[in-house]
């Protein structure tokens, strides 16, 4: 209970974090070894899921080995230098580059620069000590990222989706209402369009976080959970291209709409903003019928063909919206 406490007060990452450090010094100073290193190592090593623990462990090894040959070479012939200094840091994060260690690159260069002044005479000693320091640091935080405390990122997504639903209905109205008004260019709309656009791609990377998870610590009601949430989110995406289609309309264009298109959309607005706030959506059925027969009245000739795409799109996020699978019976 106290660890659940404890973990919605500052975070499992930075608990786990903070345990790593902690038993990583430990073993070191339990084997005679410099722990700054290897605490270096195990606090970059802690990452969003178990899976990433792993898969950069595999790069991070051989660039921190890498990185301490660098340094332990530099420093044999310029001794601790200035350009001692230079040469670890740069020479290091070079070779990691062009062997494509790039999740490596930050333990390496700071293994290296760090063990600069702390060589002396014994080159070798110093290099196989710190080949065993990372090994402990990369150890000890793959361990702990595994057993303790593993991410469920399940509810967040729930939470961003409750606020991307939200966010999306207000855009939706708002891109209605100038439309309708005859303002085709908007800049508020356009910044709302790139904050759900933000917001979903945040959703995504927690989603993929998730499904890394699971790999590792197997679940079937999470498992099925992910899978009712990706097709929320799917269904999500739809609507979301549907509101960018009316946002990203040419700037020329006239839109006219009559008194009663202008009434069956106030209808509208009113269905997407209560599905927006209770995910119940209720659609004003004479408004879908009048737009619908607007829609069939124009022909290829019109002039104003660009309400004919306007209403398409509308008509296709109500069909999404009926069928939502967050939305209330």
């Amino acid at each position: 209970m106290k660890i659940k406490w404890l973990n919605k007060l500052i975070g499992a990452r930075t608990i786990k974090t903070g345990l790593a450090t902690f038993l990583t010094a430990l073993f070191c100073q339990l084997l005679t070894l410099p722990a700054i290193f290897a605490v270096i190592t195990s606090i970059v090593s802690i990452e969003p899921t178990a899976k990433a623990s792993l898969r950069k462990a595999y790069v991070r090894f051989p660039a921190s080995i890498l990185g301490a040959f660098i340094a332990v070479t530099s420093t044999y012939f310029l001794g601790e230098s200035a350009l001692s200094y230079s040469i670890a840091a740069t020479v290091t994060i070079f070779v990691c580059y062009k062997l494509k260690l790039y999740d490596g690159l930050l333990v390496a260069s700071l293994t290296a620069v760090a063990m600069v002044p702390n060589i002396h005479t014994d080159f070798a000693y110093n290099f196989f000590s710190r080949l065993a320091t990372t090994t402990i640091g990369l150890g000890t935080a793959g361990v702990v990222n595994f057993f303790v405390l593993p991410p469920k990122y399940i509810n967040q997504i729930k939470q961003l989706l409750d606020i991307f639903e939200t966010k999306m209905m207000n855009t939706l109205n708002t891109r209605i209402n100038e439309i309708t008004n005859e303002k085709i260019t908007s800049n508020t709309t356009e910044q709302l369009m790139v904050e759900t656009d933000k917001l979903i791609s945040k959703i995504e990377q927690l989603k993929g976080y998730q499904k890394e998870e699971l790999q590792f610590h197997k679940n079937t009601e999470k498992q099925l959970e992910l899978a009712q949430i990706t097709h929320r989110l799917n269904v999500n995406r739809l609507i979301q291209l549907h509101i960018n289609h009316l946002i990203m309309l040419p700037h020329d264009i006239q839109l006219h709409f009559s008194e009663e298109e202008q009434t069956a959309m106030n209808h509208l607005i009113q269905s997407f903003h209560q599905f927006g706030e209770t995910r119940i959506y209720e659609p004003h059925k004479p408004s879908l019928s009048l737009l619908k027969m607007s829609v069939k009245h124009l022909d290829e000739f019109d002039e104003n063909q660009f309400k004919n795409h306007m209403i398409y799109e509308i008509l296709m996020i109500n069909k999404l919206l009926e069928q939502h699978p967050n939305k209330r019976r």
